[in-house]
């Protein structure tokens, strides 16, 4: 019965409290920028693997099978930039983020002209 007492003491004085209205204020001080990146060469299709970059912030993330990307942001403008291998990079300027808002993006990537001048010598 004591061990029970000093258990149920004991947890009961060192747990921590947790409020989920907190969690809930905390998240709703951001914005979300969610979209999606397409191959504008191949009939608009999703290009899976493509970096998006928040320029000057650690934020970086690649798309999905889908083309599919999201960033849960603070408020503030922002660049992207979004890169794909054989492809042209594109930056996005001031995206807006508001906070409880959500950005929809959908960005199409042309592809890198190659150089077919071939000089031979003689």
């Amino acid at each position: 019965m004591l061990t029970s007492i000093l258990i149920f003491s004991s947890t009961f004085l060192y747990s921590q409290s947790f409020e989920v209205g907190s969690l809930i204020a905390d998240f709703s001080k951001k914005g979300k920028i969610e979209g999606v990146v397409l191959d504008n060469e191949v009939n608009n299709e999703p290009l899976a693997f493509a970096t998006i970059t928040v320029k000057n912030t650690d934020y970086e993330t690649n798309s999905g099978l889908d083309g599919s990307f999201s960033f849960n942001l603070k408020p503030g403008n922002y660049i992207l930039e979004v890169q794909f291998l054989g492809y042209e990079t594109i930056e996005l300027r001031d995206v807006a983020v508001i906070a409880g808002n959500t950005i929809s993006i959908s960005q199409k990537l042309k592809a890198l002209k190659l150089n077919t001048d071939i000089s031979l010598a003689n």
